[in-house]
């Protein structure tokens, strides 16, 4: 994260922890306000450019690169062989450059992990984290505020436009959502004008509207553990079936086309004020010995109390309406309905 922009946020009552994760002195006790902001500092960019770059990205990740233009986003899995999700980007393009996002936790390995595969090919893949700043933008009168700045408005989640050389894209949420993308300069004289009359969201609420939205995180606790299915891709427009091969492709696709899903991702309620941290077991009283009833994904505490969640959770479990978040089995998971459907 660019010092100026530590400095400007700073001097604006921002705090930030070790993981980029930005707080403010104010709080807030709903979503109902007509406007939002928050800094994104913790997410990471890997940006991947030359004439290769297209191919290069298509045999590593989940997803039709292809489909992807300056006004299309996507969400893509990098996999392992055995086709566990190392990491899940969203990416997009721009000046024939392929930007992808992870939380900068997750960067420098994953990157490490790409460039092993390079060999000859004419790709460069760079952390430029550090040179764009990214904030997010929610709520009822966002499109209004963003249309007075220039934008035109993304219709659909993962649409993308473009404005001075600033990208805009539309997240998926309840209410309107956006993440925009540019300069120290750009993105600055955006904050100053949206803060006068915005709500400013902590990183943690920021997360708690992806979890509610159905949208998963791989995380440093959680790589390796699930198959792109297991976190409900196939549903998020996360996965292509119809592409070429990539790695860990083949367990992909027996799974979609030959295999039975044991377990998805859920969006989940429960009482308790201290959120479970990303691969948290669930217990189960009904679940076999030593597989218990599922792992979490995600947690935040939610504004009214509570913590929502996201987790992969058994079949069994679910169909039985037994899943704990503690050994003692005192604290019940409530399943809630996920914003998306399943073919």
């Amino acid at each position: 994260m660019p010092n100026n922009w530590i400095e400007f946020l700073t001097e604006s009552g921002a705090s930030f922890n070790e993981q980029q994760e930005v707080s403010f002195k104010q709080s807030i006790n709903s979503f109902s306000d007509e406007l939002y902001l928050t800094d994104l500092s913790y997410l990471g960019l890997l940006e991947a450019k030359g004439e290769d770059s297209n191919t290069f990205l298509q045999g590593q990740l989940t997803n039709d690169i292809s489909h992807i233009n300056s006004s299309t986003s996507q969400l893509s899995g990098l996999c392992t062989p055995k086709g566990r999700l190392r990491a899940l980007f969203s990416i997009h393009s721009h000046n024939e450059k392929f930007y992808l996002q992870l939380p900068k936790s997750m960067l420098e390995a994953n990157l490490k992990r790409l460039k092993m595969f390079v060999m000859m090919s004419k790709v460069e893949l760079t952390d430029i984290s550090d040179e764009l700043i990214k904030i997010g933008i929610a709520g009822t009168s966002a499109e209004k505020i963003l249309v007075g700045f220039g934008f035109s408005i993304p219709e659909k989640s993962n649409d993308v436009s473009h404005y001075n050389n600033t990208l805009l894209i539309r997240l998926s949420g309840q209410h309107p959502r956006f993440e925009c993308i540019g300069s120290f300069t750009q993105i600055k004289g955006l904050w100053q004008k949206i803060q006068a009359t915005a709500q400013l969201l902590d990183t943690r609420h920021w997360k708690l509207l992806d979890i509610q939205a159905g949208i998963p995180t791989v995380q440093s606790e959680t790589q390796e553990s699930f198959i792109p299915q297991m976190l409900n891709l196939q549903a998020l427009n996360g996965i292509n079936f119809k592409k070429g091969c990539y790695t860990g492709q083949e367990i992909v696709a027996r799974m979609q086309y030959l295999g039975k899903l044991k377990r998805r991702m859920y969006l989940a309620h429960c009482e308790t004020s201290n959120p479970p941290l990303p691969g948290q077991e669930l217990y189960s009283k009904t679940a076999k010995s030593g597989q218990g009833a599922g792992h979490i994904v995600d947690a935040q505490i939610a504004l009214k109390g509570g913590t929502d969640l996201l987790a992969v959770i058994t079949n069994d479990a679910i169909e039985n309406n037994d899943i704990f978040l503690d050994e003692a089995m005192a604290i019940p998971l409530m399943i809630q309905e996920l914003p998306y459907t399943f073919e």
